[in-house]
């Protein structure tokens, strides 16, 4: 009954459906031609049976054959593997279980037995097995229940009874293609009461049913009758082996001489019986007496043959074998003299086209397995046939006997593999016995050919079954003369059958004609578009809907509608119900004919037609009565490689809001305590116009290895009366002129929007007498009578505007080091080989030449502060403003959190939205993702999936940050104290007044984006995912958002759900237990499970359950404390969420189930143990063809499983070339989320559930592992990307297949050249990996190689003279050779050798820098490379991105980095587009520099998705003139060059 090819799909067809309703509603024998898909409603039937609610019991499939059951057997277990499958046969020595608790100990946890019926006759004979334990009995060939077959006994003697008296009886199922035993005889009637069933055969589909079952073609071939002699007169050892038979003596046989020695009756009746049975059957052909000979030669001496023989027999026999005139015979002469049968057998496979031959099989059936062996080694020595056939046998095996005889020469191991080479194509030609009549599923044969004649109709049904492809052949050999053989009475019933089917054809074209008027009716029209649909046309549209509403449309998934028409119950009429895929709510998944038709199309299309109209109805068509699904539109300024430019409003600044109040005199003042760690810097009080509501903490870094701690308190309020405030704004201006004098008004101004308030006695000191506010050098002589508190800043005459720091005196001389004059001590300077002599240099001078400030050295610390820490102030007093505003109902009340989400990249601060970005944008995910499945619920994922990225795209956000007016909230600009044209000053209220006025600036979309995600990010952390849905909210007030209650009240099923038994193994594997059980039957059904009727596939669920796997993951990588940066979190976020790494992990997870097996041991049988292991994808409820799939992945995992879990547990790297490889199916995947996501509806958002799920899946543990290790998880493309830096890499693939295999290489190129290769792989994806990281390995040791060589071996280049657009004469242009980066003969940059830095000399232009001896730049050395015109771009990477890191590898240009990077404020950068973020590092820059990178290059900039992809050629002319310690640097200005680019100049 094997025949699953007829639906290769495994779909239920039309036909099949109705069979499997018949079956449904009662005992049914199933009568169908071979070839037409009986097993697919036996597998349809079992797991129904299996899934009702009450079902414990067992499933029965009694097959006729050994071979029939191991075949079946391997059917079920493919298609339903979460089910313990038996077998029970002869061969499992099931005749020595003679104790109950053995029955019992082998069927614990056994849902289905697959056996031979003379093992359930015997079970249920002898008490082991009851009917009432059986739910379901599959006959498979049920036309054997009849007479003493075993199947009869089955039903005779344990069904009836049990039925008769009114016990639990099993449901049956009875499958064959020939129901008619002996049609005389009323063979129809007697099988149906045999079986308790009534045979049904499609009648409502019979049409349907024709066209997938092709009758062959019947053709009766003679050949004369035989000539030869009669064997065995017909050869020499024929005439031997016959005189050795007849003359053979009894009197000397061992047997009868061992009965004579007992003088008993038994013994004499024995020896009468063997005297009277004497004559012995004689092969007929020289070649298999033979090999029955050769046989026992070699057998007996193992007592291998005939073990039921003493050895005294085995050795007389042999004697008289021996004595035979046994020779090898030639290949040749033993296909010789081959009777007329056989001739002619050659003659018609010789005839078959090579076509034919190639197209399809060959079955040959015969009725002896003597002549089954005598013909396949005929036809494999024939020269005509064997460059055509390559041959098998068949002969089957014994049920409960494996003992052999000497005639039988089938090696029954030899012939499963021939079955198995026959079934895969490798071989085309199986000579068979009747036992491949029936069940064993052979395919694609066009030819079958009756060697022997069939016995039976049975038998001619049977076989010419076999020829199940189209244009088949079936022939029956027969001798001129035989008489017996008349193929005419099956031709009348083909004539018969063939005549009932025309005239159905003629009923349907004649029905359909009538009904084509009524038809025509039926329109459905939308007003506001004119869109209608017909009936002729709708079954088009419905094809369409299905086929977009799905995103796993695959080889596996059907997505076409399921028409099933019947005709009403007077038989006159059709109605038709059509059901659209399984992925479509159950809602809307079935509809049914508004009307009867007269034919069976006019209702199909009406049930079309009523299915279509409730589609538009359920929203999911709109009205152009087209699908909703369509691809994304960008609106107008956006794009799919960038954001688009919004203009919006330039950033409020809080200190113009409070000036007013303070200008009025009507501010309401607070104050706050500064702090700071280390005791040389001592508190402060600062007086200001606003409220802190929260403290500040934030790091001041002095030099490379001091900084200090700072904390701002939270304020509190002061009351200040006028002369109070007149004197705080006195040592205000004291103070801050002392260290800001050249910044400040010379027109004294006091309106100061912060005021300092010394609480340690470190106030200004009035001044002198004579007016001046400092004291001479001269004065400390004697420096221990002095106070230190009372030291100010030390002035030189000779060094006019430069400050210094007393140190000590020495002698005369007073010694001094430099007091900085930067005002950004917000950024921390990078460590340094050489001491910054701004801060670490000692000079000494004359204490006549110098001066002290009598305002106290404490407080020009404070001072030189005050711009960072009012700085800090005002972005805190920005984001509390946002709080009590736009935020004011979400309630956020850690304000550090809003600042961290306001704060672009761009403004160079010491967090930025980043992290909270990545982490808000799951979240959005998450709650976008769980309103779109609750507030649509009959909408397949095809169509949630691009709703909630319309919720979560840039556009959508954007728009409500602007609508809001988020805008004016967000830092973009460093803070550039430095900056030539902003230099800082102390606000003054009347000045900030004064400037006053509303601007805009220019910000892309995306930045407007991630700070609203960064914002609803900051509310997850403040309050969960509640505060996160508010904040959400507020962005979008637009959307309809459902509350928790009403979320989960539209995600729970109905109260009432599909019962299905058997789930505590799955719930035990997961690790939960459903509330409602029909959301973990949904969360395992793929679209591709036949006969879905009722429920949804898993789409649906896996759509939600990714978004609360990112939820769970995500905000634990986010609150890590070693504060991962976003790309860290990305790297490992998509090794632990990517489909490869979560199907591993699927294919991985195990947990055992106790099974129990009987084995004989010398006492007895016992129950022996054994685990099975149960998988998460034993489970999944999908179609046979998606099963093939997975076991494909499974052999794959073998291969590749220890090694992918060796390097997950102890490697340095993730293995995602591996996992490429391994490349598991999607849906291994997809049901470790959809798992989840049903797991999440039934706990109402349980998140501790869904997490033991994961941890039981070894995600959370690899989690751990990552986080806890160093392992590189980026993706090895990534990688490269980064490793290429500029250069362009391409990937050149080539794919071919070699044995039906794919077979894919990948070659690397990296500026032209190919960099690596990568060995041969299985797919496109394991090549480029395997590639890429090859090449980043290469690229690396090349890398090193040639750095290593530059540092040794210095080659000069040439420098010339130019005039710049300042008109300087001296700048030097470095003409910079395009080389090869890894190139061992790249050109070094050296300074020239005649430059020099002493002061005496001249000021020294040095690539647009004017140094003196006395400036305050690092020295830099005339033997080392000089790069500062190639490192500004650096100082856009420290604005976009991190601090500059110094490199190692180095040494002799950190000075010249951490110069620029020091004075990076004062240069003015606009890169094309905000929120761009460049990665070059210190050593990228400087090394592509060191190998001679042309001063024109591309700048390659890294995107939120890791991609790099080339922006644009900058020309780099930078001037950087020093005059003393500021640093005055003109404007750049930027234009469009000829490229497209921009130009960057000075």
């Amino acid at each position: 009954m094997a025949d699953r090819e007829a639906s290769p799909d495994d779909r239920l067809r039309g036909y099949q459906r109705e069979m499997l309703d018949a079956s449904l509603r009662g005992n049914t024998i199933v009568v169908m031609p071979t070839g037409s898909g009986k097993t697919l409603i036996a597998v349809a039937r079992i797991r129904a049976e299996l899934e009702r609610p009450e079902s414990n019991k067992l499933v029965w499939f009694i097959a006729n054959s050994v071979e029939l059951c191991c075949q079946q057997l391997d059917v079920l277990r493919q298609n339903l593997p979460a089910y313990a499958i038996l077998s029970l046969t002869g061969q499992d020595g099931v005749d020595n279980w003679s104790q109950q608790y053995l029955w019992d100990a082998v069927l614990q946890n056994v849902r289905i037995v697959v056996g031979t019926p003379a093992v359930l006759k015997d079970a249920l004979g002898h008490g082991f097995i009851r009917m009432s334990r059986i739910s379901l009995l599959v006959f498979d060939e049920a036309h054997h229940c009849i007479k003493n077959h075993p199947m009869n006994a089955i039903m005779k003697n344990g069904y009836h009874p049990a039925k008769s008296r009114s016990e639990s009886v099993p449901a049956v199922l009875g499958l064959t293609a020939s129901p008619v035993i002996n049609p005389k005889e009323g063979g129809m009637k007697q099988l149906e009461e045999n079986l308790d069933a009534f045979v049904v055969t499609p009648k409502q589909s019979l049409d349907e049913l024709m066209r997938y079952v092709y009758p062959a073609h019947l053709e009766m071939l003679t050949y004369p009758a035989s000539t030869l002699d009669e064997y065995p007169g017909s050869s020499y050892l024929g005439q031997a082996l016959n005189w050795a038979a007849s003359s053979y003596d009894f009197a000397t046989d061992p047997y009868v001489l061992d009965l004579c020695k007992y003088n008993d009756e038994r013994s004499q009746r024995a020896v009468r019986k063997v005297l009277e049975t004497h004559q012995l059957g004689v092969g007929s052909a020289t070649h298999y007496v033979r090999k029955c000979v050769e046989r026992f030669k070699k057998g007996a001496v193992h007592d291998l043959i005939l073990p039921d023989t003493t050895m005294s027999e085995q050795q007389h026999l042999l004697r008289i074998l021996e004595t035979l005139p046994i020779s090898d015979a030639s290949s040749a002469s033993q296909v010789t003299n081959l009777s007329e049968k056989a001739e002619c057998l050659i003659a018609l496979l010789a005839s078959q086209t090579p076509d034919f031959i190639c197209k399809g099989k060959t079955v040959i059936f015969a009725k002896e397995r003597a002549t089954v062996g005598g013909l396949s080694h005929i036809l494999r020595l024939s020269r005509t046939l064997a460059p055509l056939y390559s041959v098998g046998s068949f002969v089957g095996t014994s049920t409960f006997d494996r003992r052999g005889t000497i005639a039988d020469l089938a090696d029954p191991r030899q012939q499963t593999q021939d079955l198995v080479d026959f079934r895969k194509g490798v071989k085309n030609l199986m000579v068979a016995t009747s036992v491949l009549e029936e069940g064993i599923d052979v395919r694609e044969c066009n030819l079958v050919i009756n060697f022997d004649a069939p016995d039976t109709l049975i038998g001619f049904v049977q076989r010419r079954g076999r020829a199940r492809m189209e244009e088949s052949s079936y022939y029956i050999l027969a001798a001129e003369d035989d008489t017996k053989i008349d193929p005419g009475k099956w031709k009348n019933q083909e004539e018969r059958m063939k005549q009932e089917y025309m005239d159905a054809l003629r009923q349907r074209v004649e029905a359909e004609s009538l009904d084509e008027e009524a038809v025509n009716t039926r329109v459905f029209r939308i007003a506001s578009t004119g869109a209608m649909v017909t009936f002729d046309d709708v079954k088009a549209h419905l094809n369409h809907f299905c086929s977009v509403s799905t995103l796993q449309a695959s080889n596996y998934v059907d997505t076409r509608p399921d028409y099933f028409a019947e005709k009403t119950a007077d038989g006159l009429k059709w109605a038709a119900t059509v059901t659209l895929p399984s992925f479509l709510h159950q809602d809307i998944r079935t509809a049914s004919s508004r009307e009867t038709w007269l034919s069976e199309a006019a209702a199909i299309k009406d049930a079309a037609f009523e299915a279509y109209v409730a589609l538009y109805k359920a929203g999911l068509l709109n009205d152009n009565l087209l699908p909703l699904v369509k691809e994304p539109v960008f609106e107008e300024g956006e794009h799919i490689d960038q954001p688009s430019l919004v203009e919006v409003a330039e950033r409020a600044e809080p200190w113009v809001a409070l000036a007013t109040p303070v200008t009025h005199s009507t501010a309401t003042w607070h104050s706050t305590i500064v702090i700071f760690s280390r005791g040389e810097v001592g508190p402060v009080r600062v007086i200001l116009p606003a409220q802190l509501l929260q403290a500040e903490h934030f790091e001041l870094y002095w030099t490379e290895q001091i900084s200090y701690s700072v904390t701002i308190a939270a304020t509190q309020p002061v009351t200040l009366r006028p002369a109070q405030l007149e004197v705080l704004r006195n040592n205000t201006d004291m103070v801050m002129r002392n260290v800001h004098e050249s910044r400040m008004p010379a027109e004294r101004s006091t309106d100061f929007m912060l005021l300092f308030d010394s609480q340690d006695g470190d106030a200004p000191k009035p001044a002198a007498s004579n007016g001046t506010c400092c004291t001479p050098g001269t004065q400390l002589s004697d420096m221990n009578a002095l106070n230190s508190r009372d030291l100010g800043l030390v002035h030189v005459k000779s060094r006019p505007g430069l400050p210094y720091r007393l140190q000590r005196l020495d002698g005369e001389k007073m010694v001094v080091t430099r007091f900085p004059k930067r005002k950004n001590f917000l950024r921390p300077i990078q460590q340094q080989q050489i001491n910054n002599i701004a801060y670490t240099t000692e000079e000494a001078y004359l204490l006549k030449e110098c001066s002290i400030d009598r305002v106290p050295l404490t407080s020009c610390l404070h001072a030189t502060f005050f711009p960072s820490i009012m700085h800090r102030m005002e972005i805190r007093l920005l984001a509390q403003d946002l709080q009590a505003t736009l935020l004011k109902d979400v309630d956020i009340k850690n304000t550090s959190l809003v600042i961290e989400a306001i704060t672009a990249p761009s403004a160079g601060e010491s967090s930025d939205y980043n992290r909270l970005e990545y982490l808000g944008d799951s979240i959005l995910k998450y709650c976008a993702s769980l309103q779109v499945v609750a507030q649509h619920p009959t909408w397949p994922e095809r169509y949630l999936s691009p709703e909630k990225s319309r919720l979560v795209r840039n556009s959508t956000l954007c728009q409500g940050a602007v609508r809001l007016g988020l805008d004016k909230y967000i830092s973009t600009k460093p803070f550039a104290p430095d900056s030539s044209k902003s230099k800082w000053r102390p606000p003054y209220a009347s000045e900030l007044l004064a400037s006053q006025h509303s601007q805009t600036r220019q910000m892309s979309s995306k930045v407007l984006a991630d700070v609203v995600e960064a914002l609803i990010g900051a509310a997850y952390m403040d309050g969960g995912v509640a505060k996160a849905y508010h904040c959400i909210q507020i962005f979008l007030p637009d959307e309809p958002w459902y509350s928790a209650s009403q979320t989960f009240e539209h995600l729970s099923p109905d109260a009432s759900p599909v019962s299905v038994g058997s789930l505590h193994d799955l719930e035990r594997l997961i690790g939960h237990h459903f509330t409602s059980p029909t959301l973990l039957i949904e969360a395992i059904t793929h679209a591709s499970l036949p006969f879905q009727r009722t429920g949804m596939s898993y789409e649906r669920l896996e759509f939600l359950g990714d978004a609360v796997l990112d939820l769970i993951i995500v905000p634990k990588l986010h609150a890590h404390p070693q504060k991962l940066r976003h790309y860290q979190m990305h790297s490992i976020h998509e090794a632990l969420v990517n489909g490869l790494f979560l199907g591993y992990c699927s294919m991985r997870y195990s947990i055992p189930q106790q099974q129990n097996s009987i084995v004989k041991g010398p006492t007895g049988c016992a129950v022996q143990q054994e685990a099975k292991i149960l998988h998460l994808h034993d489970f999944i409820r999908a179609s046979g063809q998606l099963l093939d799939a997975k076991q494909a992945s499974l052999e794959a995992f073998e291969k590749y499983g220890e090694l992918i879990e060796h390097t997950l547990q102890a490697g340095h790297k993730y293995p995602w070339p591996d996992l490429l490889a391994m490349a598991p199916q999607k849906f291994f995947s997809d049901i470790v989320e959809s798992i989840l996501g049903a797991i999440y509806v039934d706990t109402r958002g349980n998140l501790a559930a869904c997490e033991v799920f994961l941890d039981n899946l070894g995600v959370m543990a690899q989690m751990r592992a990552l986080l806890a290790g160093d392992m590189e998880t980026m993706q090895p493309k990534e990688r490269l990307g980064v490793a290429a830096g500029n250069e362009a890499v391409k990937y050149i693939n080539t794919a071919e297949k070699v044995d039906g295999r794919l077979v894919a290489t990948c070659t690397v190129r990296m500026g032209g050249r190919e960099i690596a290769r990568s060995p041969t792989c299985g797919s496109k994806a394991e090549a480029e990996a395997r590639a890429a990281l090859d090449a980043v390995r290469i690229v690396q040791q090349g890398s090193s190689h040639c750095k290593r060589r530059k540092l040794n071996e210095p080659v000069p280049v040439v420098a010339t003279k130019r005039t710049d657009c300042l008109g300087s004469d001296s700048m030097l242009d470095h003409n910079f050779a395009s080389a090869d980066p890894l190139s061992e003969t790249a050109p070094l940059l050296r300074q020239p050798s005649g430059t020099s830095r002493d002061s005496t000399a001249g000021p020294t232009t040095l690539l647009g820098r004017q140094s003196t001896s006395d400036s305050a730049d690092p020295p830099v050395s005339t033997d080392e490379p000089c790069c500062a015109s190639v490192l500004v771009p650096l100082l856009g990477s420290y604005q976009h991105e991190t601090p500059v890191v110094a490199d190692p590898d180095y040494p002799h240009l950190t000075g010249e980095a951490a110069w620029l990077q020091e004075h990076f404020d004062q240069l003015k950068w606009n890169p094309e587009e905000e929120g761009a973020r460049y990665r070059w590092t210190v050593g990228q820059v400087v090394g592509r520099v060191w190998m001679g990178i042309p001063d024109s290059y591309d700048v390659t900039r890294e995107r939120n998705d890791g991609c790099s992809s080339p922006e644009s050629l900058y020309d780099l002319d930078i001037s950087l003139v020093a005059e003393a310690d500021d640093i005055e640097i003109p404007d750049q200005e930027i234009e469009a060059d000829s490229e497209g680019g921009e130009r960057m100049s000075t």
